[in-house]
C-alpha cells in the first residue's frame, strides 16, 4: 500500500447529515446492486441502497479531492440505538450460524459487548484502476491523476477499517468489533498490526467471508511502526468528526 500521500489526494468525512448519508448509500447501490447483484436493484429507488440497520449505525465516507468524487464507504453498526434500547447487527440476521458463540465466550464477550464493521463499499474505479494509463475513468469523469497517486487507491479500504476502529475506540461501554471480512482484507490488515481473530468458518455472504473479533485491548500498542502516522491522522480526523457532533448537539440541546 502506498499511505505516505494518501491524504494529499483523499479526505475521510464523517456522513453525519442526510445529504452526506445518501453519498454513502449511493456508493453502496452502485457496488451492492449494479456491480455485484447481492441486493436487488428493485428493492431500491432513487438508486440509494439502506436498510434498518443504517439508523444505529456510523458512517464515514472517502472523497477524492481533485474530482468531489466520493469514492467508497464503511459503516459501524452499534448493538443499541440513540435511546440504548438493543438492537440487532447485520451478521446476526443474515448469518446467525457464522459466527461461532464459543469464541465469542472464550473472549470473555457477550451480546452488547460488540458493534459490526459493516456495508464496506469502495467504486470500481477507485477499487481497480488502469495503473498504466495516462488517464483515469472516475465515475464517468476523465481524470489524470499525478504522478504516484493512482497507488494510492490501494489505502481506502484500509482507511475506512482504521476509521471505523477510532470510532469504536470512543465507545467505552463495546469492548469488539466483529466483521464479516474476505481473507484477503483481513490479511491486510494483520499485516499493519491489527490483531484480528478468526471467530468461525468461511461462509457464502456477499462473496466469501470469514467472522473476525477485533478487540480493544488487542489495540493498543499492536500497530506496525510503518502504518502508525497513517493511523494517527485517521483517528484525529475521526476524533474532530466526533468533536464536532459532539458541539452541535450542545447547541441544539
Amino acid at each position: 500500500m502506498s499511505i505516505a500521500n494518501f491524504f494529499d489526494y483523499f479526505e475521510l468525512i464523517a456522513a453525519d447529515t442526510p445529504r452526506l448519508k445518501r453519498e454513502a448509500y449511493a456508493i453502496r447501490y452502485q457496488v451492492y446492486c449494479e456491480e455485484f447483484g447481492y441486493e436487488d436493484k428493485a428493492a431500491f429507488q432513487h438508486g440509494l441502497e439502506r436498510d434498518d440497520f443504517d439508523h444505529h449505525a456510523w458512517h464515514f465516507l472517502i472523497r477524492h479531492k481533485a474530482t468531489g468524487i466520493f469514492a467508497g464507504t464503511a459503516r459501524c453498526v452499534l448493538p443499541y440505538d440513540q435511546f440504548n434500547a438493543k438492537r440487532p447487527l447485520p451478521a446476526e440476521k443474515h448469518c446467525p450460524t457464522a459466527l461461532n458463540p464459543a469464541v465469542v465466550t472464550a473472549m470473555g464477550l457477550k451480546r452488547g459487548d460488540y458493534a459490526e464493521v459493516s456495508r464496506l463499499a469502495v467504486r470500481r474505479d477507485f477499487r481497480c484502476p488502469q495503473w498504466m494509463d495516462e488517464h483515469l475513468n472516475l465515475n464517468h469523469q476523465l481524470y489524470s491523476p499525478k504522478p504516484g497517486e493512482a497507488k494510492s487507491f490501494a489505502c481506502i479500504s484500509a482507511c475506512l477499517y482504521f476509521a471505523l476502529v477510532a470510532f469504536f475506540q470512543h465507545q467505552s461501554n463495546l469492548q469488539a468489533l466483529i466483521a464479516m471480512m474476505e481473507p484477503a482484507l483481513m490479511k491486510l490488515l494483520q499485516r499493519t498490526g491489527f490483531q484480528v481473530k478468526s471467530a468461525g468458518n468461511l461462509v457464502d455472504y456477499h462473496g466469501r467471508r470469514k467472522p473476525c473479533i477485533l478487540r480493544r485491548i488487542d489495540l493498543t500498542e499492536s500497530i506496525c511502526p510503518c502504518y502508525q502516522p497513517f493511523v494517527r491522522l485517521v483517528t484525529e480526523e475521526v476524533a474532530r468528526s466526533l468533536n464536532k457532533q459532539a458541539c452541535y448537539a450542545l447547541e441544539t440541546a
